[in-house]
């Protein structure tokens, strides 16, 4: 469908799911206090999926608390980024990111929601069972240290991204295989290499193109996506880190990228 030569590896979800907060940061690194960059002026698209108000950004129907509609990444990873995104517009697609930089206040917002709704579902849960629930979607920021490595979200380090693939003239999204947020079997980004392999879909199934492409496009720059959900990528992190010695075989020791505060407000153009 793309003329490139690319395939997805498949991955061991079950070392994916290890945990990732052990791996120590390299505080020594220039790169552990570099700035946070507004996406915008890379020329990379952007729209908050957690600040929509317009009932349309699934499954949470309504803007997250803490959420904000600017969108900020470090600056070498928005460099990555922007040079992915200038080989992709030989293909006329173009990254759509979704979420970028999280603060702490949007991390929790959405711990509330996730809470909330096991609460509605479970209302005899107990409190450890709300919270084992709920780290099935997101870390817990209740417990937040800026000073430990163990206890940040991923996003709040800025070198995390949500994207997907859009035309870049029409603006419509490319079909990916399952909806943004979708948690189920078929957002691992390997599911459809999988299901090739068994002949459930032949060699030429835009799905299994279209995340192709996107991985294709990000790992060229060292990037890394975690297998578990097609749309989230990482560089310089611990999750990135992770995921080359799980998926590649060899990483640093140590991730540069740890805990950023938040960026100044930005108002929209």
């Amino acid at each position: 469908m793309y003329d490139i030569q690319y395939q997805i590896p498949l991955a061991d979800l079950s070392k994916i799911r290890m945990p990732h907060y052990q791996i120590p940061l390299d505080t020594s690194s220039p790169l552990f206090t570099e700035e946070l960059v507004n996406v915008r002026d890379y020329g990379l698209a952007f729209s908050s999926w957690h600040a929509m108000d317009n009932g349309q950004n699934s499954p949470y129907c309504k803007r997250i608390k803490g959420s904000r509609k600017d969108g900020w990444l470090r600056k070498t990873f928005a460099e990555k980024l922007a040079r992915a995104n200038a080989v992709l517009s030989s293909f006329g697609v173009e990254l759509f990111i979704l979420d970028a930089y999280r603060s702490i206040e949007c991390q929790r917002g959405l711990w509330a929601y996730y809470w909330d709704r096991a609460r509605a579902a479970r209302p005899d849960a107990s409190e450890e069972e709300l919270r084992q629930q709920t780290l099935g979607y997101l870390r817990d920021p209740r417990n937040f240290d800026p000073g430990d490595a163990r206890s940040f979200p991923i996003h709040s380090t800025g070198s995390s991204i949500d994207v997907v693939l859009r035309d870049r003239k029409s603006g419509k999204w490319l079909n990916m295989g399952s909806d943004f947020e979708e948690y189920s079997d078929v957002s691992a980004t390997d599911y459809f290499e999988r299901k090739l392999l068994t002949g459930a879909i032949d060699d030429r199934d835009e799905r299994l193109w279209n995340r192709r492409l996107l991985h294709w496009a990000l790992f060229a720059e060292d990037m890394t996506n975690d297998p578990i959900f097609y749309w989230h990528h990482d560089w310089g992190n611990q999750i990135w880190i992770k995921v080359k010695n799980a998926v590649y075989g060899s990483a640093p020791d140590m991730a540069w990228y740890g805990y950023k505060g938040p960026p100044e407000w930005e108002p929209e153009a």
